[in-house]
């Protein structure tokens, strides 16, 4: 399954310079950023499956995840920009915040805190007050982009290994020994790719999907092609699994 997902990449790669859009176009500047980190980070998916460096590999799809229903709710709504810009605005108010309070690690950006915090906390409710759907949190941006199941079936596998869980911890480096009655720890031996088929298909599918996204979003006539794509990954999948 790993050719399925390098063959998606690669044809992305093939096409995304073809994009056409304006720098000066907030939602479409938006839409290619996200869809390129989808890219990106599919790429560094594939690296890590590949390299057998199996551990923070779901924690890289957590992040490509999110940035596929960011992507799918930029195509449903326009406006969802306002969500992307409350978000940034309100992690730089916390950052600003944390650095007036002393925090060392951003003691660099302190100086700017007593300028910035006042422009922030303005700027963060004049948007709010003008924002038809309020602010989302991880679940509401799920649900918004369709992905219900998404988020309760394949997101808190991917959270706990990115939060290295107590049962991420167990899945990696224990391994019981059944026939010696005994249970041995591990390191970089226990996972197979194959454990891995699941997210690789899914990530190809996503990734080609994202695609298609972004070409109904830049209104670019090759929408199809990427669709045509995605439907062949689907029935690879179904041909092997089903």
């Amino acid at each position: 399954m790993i050719n399925l997902l390098n063959n998606a990449i690669k044809f992305s790669n093939e096409n995304i310079t073809n994009f056409q859009f304006s720098t000066r176009n907030k939602y479409q500047s938006y839409s290619v950023g996200i869809y390129c980190s989808t890219l990106e980070l599919a790429q560094s998916f594939s690296t890590l499956i590949e390299s057998k460096n199996y551990t923070g590999s779901l924690s890289v799809y957590r992040t490509f995840l999110e940035n596929y229903v960011d992507l799918k709710n930029l195509k449903n709504d326009q406006k969802y920009t306002d969500q992307l810009d409350y978000d940034n605005l309100s992690n730089l108010k916390k950052d600003l915040t944390s650095a007036k309070s002393g925090n060392p690690f951003l003691k660099p950006i302190a100086k700017y805190a007593d300028q910035k915090i006042p422009e922030l906390t303005t700027n963060i409710k004049a948007l709010k007050s003008s924002m038809v759907v309020k602010p989302l949190r991880i679940r509401g941006k799920f649900e918004n982009a369709n992905m219900q199941n998404e988020y309760l079936g394949l997101y808190p596998k991917l959270c706990s290994e990115s939060h290295c869980s107590v049962n991420a911890i167990l899945d990696r480096h224990f391994s019981l020994d059944i026939e010696k009655d005994i249970v041995e720890v591990v390191v970089n031996s226990k996972d197979t790719r194959d454990d891995f088929n699941y997210y690789l298909c899914n990530m190809a599918h996503q990734l080609m999907d994202a695609g298609a996204l972004l070409c109904d979003i830049l209104e670019d006539n090759r929408v199809n092609i990427y669709l045509s794509e995605r439907y062949l990954i689907q029935k690879a999948v179904e041909e092997k699994y089903i």
